[in-house]
């Protein structure tokens, strides 16, 4: 759920200082008002190493299945095989169980 947002605080820092906690969020994939509010509120941030390429290679097979499917509703296309596909969700299902059983560590 999406609260409003009224208040508003400011906050003098380094430029060293705002470039770490930029990087920070980069690295959580956050922005950095996100970052601050979440690690100010003693929220548990978790940064899960591998997880950008994992999304990537979804988005991909995604994109794929979509064009698939657009093929079908043409009627260009009868039959699709996706035992290739399977697999490679397959894959990508025990990588993220890996990232999970180490993050839950």
């Amino acid at each position: 759920m999406c609260e409003k947002k009224e208040r508003r605080v400011s906050v003098r820092m380094t430029e060293e200082q705002y470039k770490a906690i930029e990087s920070k969020a980069n690295t959580a994939q956050m922005s950095v008002a996100t970052y601050i509010r979440a690690a100010t509120l003693r929220h548990k941030i978790t940064v899960v190493e591998g997880l950008p390429e994992i999304t990537h290679e979804l988005k991909g097979i995604g994109r794929n299945i979509n064009q698939v499917v657009t093929l079908a509703h043409q009627d260009r296309i009868k039959t699709v095989y996706l035992e290739d596909t399977v697999t490679a969700l397959a894959q990508i299902y025990n990588k993220l169980s890996e990232l999970a059983d180490r993050e839950c560590r």
